[in-house]
């Protein structure tokens, strides 16, 4: 017979001694395999029992490892298929209908707030949300579905968010190259290319506020006049510098002040 001769509490868990002849041996076990077997001191158990004990207790440290990773933060269904792979667990079942009981797996709660969250807190736009959670296995119409909570004026006002947050980093760049950054950012946070030109269309004071040509034309056409006198150009020498600078992004109104001299 084997019979438990000790309990105490460890942690989150409780520590069990189970006792059979002349040898003992220690578990972890829940709160929960306590109350289900009566792991208390002085119960015993025959050789079956023991080992449906041992199965069990198997079973609750992988579900112990589990509920860890699932409290962490909120999981997707796959993103649990995908931990329990890991951990070469071939049943699932088991694992995720105790998740579910405990509310910590709801695939339709994750997206909802995983959506309500990337709108208002993260700012990123619809591509990527449906993106991001089809990779987290959920189903597609589902994420159309809540999507539906996106409306225009929020995806403007968010494309705005970012275009003011990245200004910063165009401060060195000519008009054009600014455009291609922000276009480039704003794509890369999931927003569509439509949306995202009409919003820069109606915020080109804002870029021209950060975007300071007359800063570096100077050097560039300094650049480009002495790279223009070692070659033999073809072009007269003012149309070899539009030409090249209007390449470069730089806007002809700039162009055309320096070139004249106004602004030397």
């Amino acid at each position: 017979m084997f019979k438990v001769i000790d309990l105490s509490k460890k942690g989150k868990n409780y520590q069990v001694i189970v006792k059979n002849s002349d040898k003992e041996k220690t578990f972890l076990v829940s709160e929960d395999l306590v109350i289900e077997y009566r792991l208390v001191t002085g119960k015993e158990f025959d050789q079956r029992q023991m080992d449906k004990l041992l199965e069990e207790i198997n079973r609750d440290a992988i579900y112990q490892k589990v509920l860890k990773y699932a409290l962490f933060k909120p999981r997707t269904k796959k993103e649990i298929f995908v931990y329990l792979d890991k951990l070469k667990i071939e049943k699932f079942g088991y694992y995720i209908t105790k998740l579910e009981k405990v509310k910590l797996l709801n695939d339709d709660l994750y997206a909802k707030n995983y959506i309500d969250d990337a709108i208002n807190f993260k700012k990123i736009g619809p591509r990527k949300i449906s993106e991001d959670l089809k990779l987290k296995g959920i189903q597609e119409e589902k994420i159309v579905l809540y999507l539906e909570s996106y409306n225009q004026a929020t995806i403007y006002d968010n494309i705005k968010y970012n275009l003011e947050k990245k200004m910063k980093s165009i401060s060195n760049k000519t008009f054009l190259q600014a455009k291609k950054v922000l276009i480039n950012f704003l794509l890369n946070k999931g927003f569509d290319y439509n949306d995202i030109n009409y919003q820069i269309n109606n915020s080109l004071d804002l870029i021209n506020k950060y975007v300071d040509e007359s800063k570096i034309i100077k050097k560039e056409i300094i650049y480009l006049q002495e790279k223009y006198h070692k070659k033999e150009q073809k072009l007269p020498l003012k149309q070899y510098l539009i030409q090249k600078l209007l390449a470069k992004g730089y806007q002809y109104n700039i162009i055309k002040e320096y070139l004249e001299g106004s602004n030397k």
